[in-house]
């Protein structure tokens, strides 16, 4: 097959390839042509190729087939073969390929002769060329007994014109899924396999007429993935009415193609799974309900596979669960003095569905009630003259305890007014457990960490060493029944505070130079564990997830939690050039508040304090609010060894002054400065160099001093009464 070139006419010198003999030996003459078709029209499958031989009689030199002037391009899908070539007569066959897209095609071939005394006569033939989509037939992997058959549309084009044809078949043994019959002098195309392998599968149907000129279909047989009914499954809503059997379920999971298998490869870890033959049952683990409150994607994932016909695959249902329990997470404080009046505050989910009665109803004890939002609540409460605990809990139609929370009331403290001796300087913030009248804090000096207990019988204090691996962070959690503490080797330890027994708690696996420094939990239960060491990262215990709070980056990082844990104190430490940044986290919110102290000091832990309700946050000499807003200031300055730290209820705040060497009680009670100061200084002992920590009781009653003597290596806990 000749390619066609881009004819230039010249009539003076116009060359024929193919020349015949001549009428005139003179070379004179009038050029002549004629042709058998005057346009070409055909429509093929795609790779089909249509044949059609045109004869040329003419008067002249010769003859060429090529392109009129003035078309740049050659098609293609065109090309034309010089069959045979006489004195009067050729005969050219014309190809055209279905090797491009479907759609229709137009072209113009021209059929020129001449003499060579400038006598030219030419023909031009329109082409037209239709591409046809091929037959496609699908089925879905094992569907049994599908009819897939067509019609083949063969006859606006051939198979050549003027022809009779008879059909060949089967050549290639690959297609032993492709039949094709003879109904009505017509052509049905038939799939007679269903079993073949998911995906595309390309197979022709070929017809030859006696000249042997072939033409072709061509079928794509597609088979689709195997299918499967799975049963949908809404949101479900857990709350205060929810039954046992609306934690159980059934999915209807149905394979509705023969020979498709399927088993259940996994599940989130809340859902308890059983694979029946068309259909999976599902729990929700009760561990589900002492989540939070709020959404959460369940999902189960299915494996799938057609025998060795597709390689196994997997898909997912997923469904979410919303726990929207009435529940109490915290109260605050929760321990109480006999007769005393106090304002408690109760954190929690849903707590305006809970009418005043059934606050009371926890305990006659409480006077009244002032709702804040769905989630805080004041309880105005006068206590007993009697000792007592008191639970709070939600019923719910589960019977499942959600957010228990607690508060004791206990006879107000008598402390021994004296000065003690500590081991070792206290290396953390000293941890104050209101409920039992005790002390914790840990020490480091010789690479060791150690964990002591401050307690007192009434007349003494007694200091002990509780058995702990190398402490770092220490928090008392659990609505104040455990002392949980993190190593220096990445173990965490709990703490029975009623019992002393410790016990090993979920340690992290991916340590490596972790220093878990800080741990807190907040007032929704959740716990948290940051690692202090240079870059910051921050878990969840006991899961060790990363932390989904976005924490500012600090450099290895100081942390203080309120006591309610409701406000964080989030700083740069030391070792970082200035400036510093320190930032206050409303956990309530959600909302970081930095904190603008104008100051490029190191950042130390003992630098700040904040009351158990986080309202009240000293730096320095500085009193802040909850939102990182200065409101004051106490004392003459803000020497450098100077300390303030503000009480547990945020009513008063003790301010160290260095040079001086007293203690001055300041109520910090109103939103603006400046401060009054409340009684006559207490004075600090000279011995005392150093006052790293202040503690205020409950009440307000006592005053607790931590101070050390580098010099003499004397560490004292002072106890005032005010």
């Amino acid at each position: 097959m000749r390619h066609l070139q881009k004819f230039v006419f010249t009539l003076l010198s116009l060359f024929l390839v193919g020349c015949g003999g001549s009428d005139d030996d003179g070379g004179g003459g009038i050029a002549s042509i004629t042709l058998n078709v005057s346009q070409i029209t055909a429509s093929v499958y795609q790779n089909d190729t249509y044949e059609v031989d045109v004869t040329v009689n003419y008067q002249g030199e010769g003859v060429l087939v090529g392109m009129p002037k003035g078309v740049n391009e050659v098609p293609i899908w065109l090309g034309v073969d010089e069959q045979s070539i006489s004195s009067k007569q050729a005969v050219f066959r014309v190809y055209l390929h279905g090797n491009i897209d479907t759609g229709v095609y137009n072209s113009v071939l021209r059929f020129v002769t001449a003499y060579n005394n400038g006598s030219v006569a030419y023909k031009d033939v329109p082409i037209e060329l239709t591409i046809k989509e091929p037959l496609v037939f699908t089925v879905v992997a094992g569907k049994q007994n599908v009819s897939l058959e067509s019609m083949i549309s063969v006859l606006d084009s051939g198979p050549v014109e003027g022809n009779s044809t008879y059909i060949t078949y089967d050549a290639y043994s690959d297609w032993d899924w492709l039949d094709v019959e003879v109904v009505n002098n017509q052509y049905k195309a038939k799939i007679i396999k269903t079993d073949l392998s998911v995906g595309e599968h390309i197979g022709y149907i070929e017809f030859l007429d006696q000249n042997y000129r072939f033409r072709k279909v061509k079928i794509v047989y597609i088979v689709t993935e195997p299918e499967f009914n799975l049963g949908n499954v809404n949101k479900l809503t857990i709350n205060n009415e929810t039954v046992a059997s609306e934690l159980d379920m059934t999915i209807p999971v149905t394979a509705t193609s023969e020979g498709v298998t399927w088993n259940v490869l996994s599940s989130s870890p809340m859902l308890s799974v059983t694979q029946n033959s068309n259909s999976v049952d599902i729990s929700l683990e009760l561990d589900l309900l002492s989540q939070n409150n709020g959404i959460y994607q369940q999902w189960i994932e299915f494996e799938y596979q057609y025998g060795e016909l597709l390689l196994p695959k997997t898909r997912k249902i997923e469904f979410d669960v919303e726990i929207d329990f009435t529940d109490i997470q915290q109260i605050s404080p929760y321990v109480f003095y006999t007769s005393n009046e106090v304002t408690a505050r109760v954190w929690g989910n849903n707590l305006m569905s809970l009418t005043e009665e059934d606050f009371k109803a926890f305990t006659p004890i409480i006077q009244s009630v002032n709702y804040i939002s769905d989630n805080e609540v004041e309880l105005n409460i006068k206590a007993n003259t009697t000792e007592q605990e008191i639970n709070f809990t939600i019923e719910n139609r589960l019977d499942y305890l959600r957010g228990e929370a607690r508060v004791v009331v206990r006879h107000a403290p008598v402390f021994p007014v004296m000065s003690v001796d500590l081991p070792e300087k206290p290396a953390s913030k000293v941890i104050y457990d209101s409920e039992r009248e005790r002390f914790y804090f840990r020490t480091f000096s010789n690479w060791t960490n150690l964990l002591y207990e401050i307690s007192h019988d009434n007349e003494q204090w007694i200091v002990e060493q509780i058995v702990g691996e190398s402490p770092k962070g220490l928090a008392i959690i659990d609505n104040g029944t455990q002392l949980l503490t993190s190593s220096a080797s990445c173990s965490m330890t709990k703490i029975d505070l009623d019992t002393k027994v410790t016990v090993d708690a979920p340690s992290v696996t991916h340590c490596g130079y972790m220093e878990f420094g800080f741990i807190g939990q907040y007032y929704t239960g959740e716990t948290i564990v940051a690692d202090t060491n240079q870059s910051v990262s921050v878990y969840t215990y006991p899961d060790w997830e990363l932390a989904t709070v976005n924490y500012p980056s600090v450099y290895s990082a100081n942390a203080i939690l309120s006591k309610n844990g409701t406000h964080l104190i989030w700083t740069d430490s030391t070792g970082i050039s200035s400036p510093r940044n320190a930032y206050i986290y409303d956990v309530r919110s959600n909302q970081f508040n930095q904190l603008n102290t104008d100051d490029s000091y190191d950042f130390y832990v003992d630098s700040f304090s904040v009351s158990a309700n986080g309202e009240r946050i000293s730096y320095k000499n500085a009193i802040y609010n909850g939102s990182a807003i200065m409101i004051g200031h106490v004392g003459a300055n803000d020497d450098t060894w100077n300390r303030t730290f503000v009480s547990i209820d945020g009513s008063y705040a003790a301010h160290y002054d260095f040079s001086e060497k007293q203690i001055q009680i300041y109520n910090i009670q109103s939103n603006e400065g400046a401060f009054l100061s409340v009684g006559l200084p207490l004075l600090v002992n000279e011995e005392a160099e150093f006052v790293k920590e202040i503690k205020f009781s409950e009440d307000n009653r006592y005053v607790f001093v931590f101070s050390s003597n580098v010099s003499t290596e004397v560490y004292k806990m002072y106890v005032y009464e005010r």
